[in-house]
């Protein structure tokens, strides 16, 4: 072989061989350009199922706020048995302890007989008993009366109406005209909690 031939071959040698390494870095970068955007969508991806999972939480959130609080409207309407007014609204948004009307409202126009409802707040209502427990008692109506001094014991009598076996209704029947109604709270001895476990309210009787 001659020298001429010999280099020829040795070129084309190193051609062929520079040509396969050229693509061998080519195949490299693809493979790396390609591994990398996968690696970003896959981010992308994350990033979206984060944001998804965020926004689904927060009006899950919203959606139990909102149910809580009708359940809980729900039930202070249920347990009264009817809606409250104004009086019983206010009392039970505020610290105070006290007694409210439920019906009829003040200044109703009602036909005798008709029935009477009504609450307390902080206390437990229970029958009348000869022992007195501090924070308990039942509820009485005064008749074109006044509250009851502190202390006092609510008469027996036709204008005095008891409600010892706990009751937190009662019908009464009353002659036309106006009248004024007392919802008086007492303890297990008829003995008055005062002016602050007292409700007035005026009624128009057909």
């Amino acid at each position: 072989m001659s020298l001429m031939t010999a280099s020829t071959t040795t070129a084309a040698r190193s051609n062929t061989s520079t040509t396969t390494v050229s693509l061998r870095r080519q195949r490299r970068k693809r493979t790396t350009t390609t591994v990398s955007r996968a690696m970003m969508n896959l981010r992308f991806d994350d990033d979206d199922g984060k944001k998804n999972s965020n926004d689904e939480e927060k009006t899950m959130s919203k959606r139990q706020f909102a149910l809580s609080t009708a359940a809980a409207v729900a039930s202070v309407v249920l347990s009264l048995g009817q809606p409250m007014d104004a009086q019983a609204l206010s009392l039970k948004s505020s610290n105070k302890n006290g007694v409210y009307w439920i019906e009829p409202k003040n200044n109703a126009t009602v036909t005798s007989p008709f029935t009477a409802k009504f609450g307390v707040k902080g206390y437990e209502v229970v029958p009348a008993s000869a022992e007195f427990e501090e924070g308990t008692g039942h509820h009485h109506i005064i008749v074109d009366g006044e509250y009851m001094e502190k202390g006092t014991v609510v008469p027996f009598d036709a204008t005095h109406l008891h409600y010892g076996k706990a009751q937190k209704e009662g019908e009464i029947t009353l002659e036309p005209g106006t009248h004024t109604l007392t919802l008086q709270f007492a303890n297990g001895k008829h003995v008055s909690y005062g002016k602050k476990f007292a409700s007035t309210i005026t009624v128009n009787v057909e």
